[in-house]
């Protein structure tokens, strides 16, 4: 748990995107031969669940604004054809 909530302020402080976005917990899998997550856990876990859930959405709308910027800049190109441009630097 506290590999994904020190991934978790790298990625909301924006210091993973300097590692490249990789993540330490991204291989991580929960364990399969554990008994009951244990009650003096369970807030902690909740709270970083919420943490995760906020994240995600502020990850979505900045994937979202990334999409409709490049939109933009698509839509802005100029259309050029297969003609030569010249620069008159004499006149």
């Amino acid at each position: 748990m506290n590999e994904l909530e020190g991934d978790l302020a790298r990625l909301t402080s924006g210091e993973a995107l300097d590692d490249g976005g990789r993540i330490a917990s991204a291989d991580w899998s929960p364990p399969t031969m554990i008994g009951p997550l244990p009650d003096e856990y369970a807030h902690a876990v909740r709270d970083l669940i919420d943490r995760q859930r906020i994240a995600l959405e502020a990850l979505e709308e900045t994937r979202r604004k990334t999409g409709d910027h490049l939109a933009a800049i698509k839509a802005a190109e100029p259309v050029r054809g297969h003609q030569a441009a010249y620069l008159d630097v004499e006149g």
